[in-house]
């Protein structure tokens, strides 16, 4: 995988963070799009070298643009018939799921905060602890290697040049921040501090940015590098 990232966010979403800078520092350029404006090609465009679908507030199982989500779909399908590899973080772990017959359902209780994973393979997806913001259960696709679970479900799973993760390796707390401001209701369904979250966050920032790295750089030498 050389060359340019096709990144695929969300407007109100579109930092990397940790996972982006990764990215960039291996030599990676990102280019990103924004999946509520209607800029997600179906197809993926001649210059990129692999993709990178970003969280969304959005989830699968109650789609807001339907059009939007089932172009992220052929744009994943597409990207897996072209030999490009695919690195889906959360609702991008969705979108995979549903693009090849997996399904997504809505969790009984909001995954918010720190959560460790059962993980199969601790090289590719360590047991974290990593950083959570959804209220999503994915049931991963026909052939799909399932990787890491814990009580809420699927945590992560593979496909050919794909990994997709349902937690958020990429967060710096900047972004954590925003996203409690935006869903206090999800942190009271959880039973959590807004403040005791966000100063975890903080202090754990030289080890979330580690662990997003080992996760990026397994992705590179183990995933992306199969096709």
């Amino acid at each position: 995988m050389t060359g340019s990232v096709l990144v695929v966010a969300s407007s109100t979403d579109s930092d990397a963070g940790y996972v982006g800078e990764r990215l960039q520092h291996h030599g990676y350029t990102l280019r990103t799009v924004m999946r509520d404006r209607a800029e997600t090609p179906p197809v993926v465009p001649p210059d990129a070298d692999g993709v990178l679908l970003l969280g969304s507030e959005w989830s699968v199982h109650s789609p807001v643009d339907l059009e939007a989500r089932d172009r992220e779909c052929a744009l994943v399908r597409s990207a897996q018939a072209s030999g490009l590899p695919v690195l889906a973080l959360c609702y991008g772990a969705q979108i995979v799921a549903h693009a090849f017959r997996g399904s997504v359902s809505r969790a009984r209780r909001p995954e918010v905060g720190l959560v460790s994973v059962r993980s199969d393979d601790e090289d590719l997806v360590p047991a974290g602890p990593w950083t959570a913001f959804h209220v999503d259960v994915v049931d991963p696709p026909p052939g799909a290697r399932v990787v890491a679970r814990n009580a809420c479900g699927t945590q992560a799973f593979t496909l050919p040049g794909v990994l997709a993760v349902q937690f958020h390796p990429e967060v710096r707390p900047d972004t954590l921040a925003d996203w409690t401001r935006r869903f206090p209701g999800l942190l009271a369904e959880a039973g959590l501090d807004r403040d005791r979250l966000l100063d975890e966050a903080r202090a754990r920032q030289p080890a979330a940015r580690a662990a997003a790295c080992a996760l990026v750089d397994a992705f590179l030498g183990r995933v992306a590098a199969t096709v």
